[in-house]
């Protein structure tokens, strides 16, 4: 978050300074030429205005930041005065410098990585999972846990439509698109391919959530963090046991 506010105050700092330019160009004869720099100074302006609202959405989430960093505590709030102070033209590029040094003072807290890349998956559909571990990266840390059981859903969809394509060499997704998870389990355990018991819980809880996104209801299924937590795990559990080699 620092690295983008930091690169957001530059390019506030680089507008002000480029409406400085075009606002002391003396005048001319040459209307045309008068014209162009009425409009340059007021892209601008423009632009500046928009870095500063920009910027003051990143005080929304300081707060978080202090909680994350105990021993920053009174720096990230100074960072949210002087955000604050930007829309005054006299302090604002003063604020702008100290706003940039302070930054680079804070070092953010180190996310915990909670998608480890599975083993083995098949190179058929190694860009779908590698995809879908990044958004749902992205969701749990955004704090989208109905995001993150579907997403989970669909890594398991992908992955066990592979599975029964291997040992049978027919695409359930052409000939069974609609198919759901549970009736890929039965056909795959028609195969003798072993699942854990929790799976079948795993596959309700993705449903519920599935359900209550498409349908209006009146208490929707909204997971905790831990419980998307889990499901995180659980899934890439399951995805290495799909595809771990027969001989292991």
């Amino acid at each position: 978050m620092l690295g983008e506010l930091k690169q957001q105050l530059m390019n506030l700092r680089n507008a002000i300074t480029r409406a400085e330019v075009f606002q002391g160009t003396k005048p001319s004869r040459d209307f045309g030429i008068i014209d162009f720099e009425k409009r340059k100074r007021e892209y601008y302006e423009r632009a500046v205005i928009g870095y500063i609202n920009t910027i003051k959405k990143f005080s929304s989430q300081l707060p978080k930041l202090a909680e994350a960093n105990k021993g920053d505590e009174t720096i990230i709030f100074q960072i949210q005065k002087l955000i604050s102070e930007l829309n005054d033209r006299v302090a604002r590029k003063k604020a702008i410098d100290q706003l940039i040094l302070l930054c680079e003072d804070i070092k953010e807290p180190v996310k915990e990585m909670l998608v480890p890349i599975p083993e083995n998956i098949p190179e058929q559909i190694e860009d779908d999972v590698l995809a879908d571990l990044n958004e749902l990266e992205k969701c749990y840390h955004s704090e989208c846990y109905r995001s993150v059981v579907i997403i989970c859903g669909r890594l398991l969809e992908v992955a066990l439509h592979r599975k029964f394509y291997e040992l049978t060499g027919k695409d359930l997704l052409e000939k069974s698109p609609g198919i759901g998870l549970g009736k890929i389990i039965a056909k795959l355990d028609e195969r003798n391919v072993e699942f854990d018991p929790g799976l079948t819980q795993q596959i309700h809880l993705i449903n519920q959530v599935r359900i209550s996104s498409v349908h209006k209801k009146k208490d929707s299924f909204a997971p905790s963090k831990n419980q998307a937590k889990a499901m995180i795990l659980y899934t890439m559990d399951i995805l290495n046991k799909i595809f771990k080699p027969k001989d292991l």
